[in-house]
């Protein structure tokens, strides 16, 4: 699987503009970060309409994953969506953080994040659900071959990010790609280091802390 990791700025709501040069000849799948399509993270905003952001899409010759907010009879969701070839597959985040206000906008998911796709099974867990050991133990279980975490991780807390990602790949025996945001929205800094890491624990790619970039991998 060739992928292309999106280290986008949290300030950056032109999430299109990434996918200006992106060729289905050298690339399988591009991921972006936590609710990269809003441009925000734990402030109500008028969110764009997922139907509408699932046929923007309609066309492309590769795969997308993206963080975008889902509104629904459930409320306002945190989710990350898995895309392909008209199909849209979502993971509604479990675990919201009260300190930045996540819990007063959002309503919490309650099933693991696993996509069927053309990949194989893919887990994926949202920022604040990597310090909950029990949500990589069960997309294990459920059979995920890979494990993404899309993030909007402070800046402040960085090493507590690149440990976890490392942690949670050893324990259970599993590749993780971290995606997270760099920039500052006026209230928090965020700080990068989006990894690649492989089942032993080995940190095989990583961004630095500051600088919107692209990571372009084998996985």
């Amino acid at each position: 699987m060739r992928a292309r990791l999106i280290q986008k700025d949290i300030n950056n709501r032109d999430f299109r503009g990434f996918l200006k040069d992106v060729s289905p000849e050298s690339t399988d799948l591009v991921c972006f970060g936590e609710l990269a399509t809003s441009g925000c993270i734990y402030t109500e905003r008028k969110v764009p309409a997922l139907d509408e952001l699932v046929k923007s899409f309609n066309g492309l010759d590769y795969s997308i994953m993206i963080g975008c907010p889902k509104s629904g009879d459930d409320g306002l969701q945190n989710c990350y969506m898995y895309y392909d070839s008209g199909e849209y597959q979502l993971y509604h985040k479990i675990n919201l953080f009260g300190p930045m206000n996540e819990d007063k906008v959002y309503t919490p998911g309650t099933k693991p994040g696993i996509f069927d796709t053309k990949f194989g099974k893919i887990g994926a867990a949202i920022c604040y659900d990597l310090r909950f050991p029990e949500i990589f133990e069960n997309l294990k279980a459920a059979g995920a071959e890979i494990i993404f975490v899309p993030a909007a991780f402070p800046r402040v807390r960085i090493n507590d990010w690149k440990e976890l990602l490392v942690q949670r790949a050893k324990d259970n025996n599993i590749k993780i790609v971290g995606i997270n945001a760099v920039g500052d929205d006026g209230t928090y800094e965020f700080g990068g280091s989006s990894m690649v890491v492989d089942a032993q624990g080995k940190v095989l790619e990583q961004a630095d802390e500051t600088t919107e970039t692209v990571i372009e991998v084998e996985l």
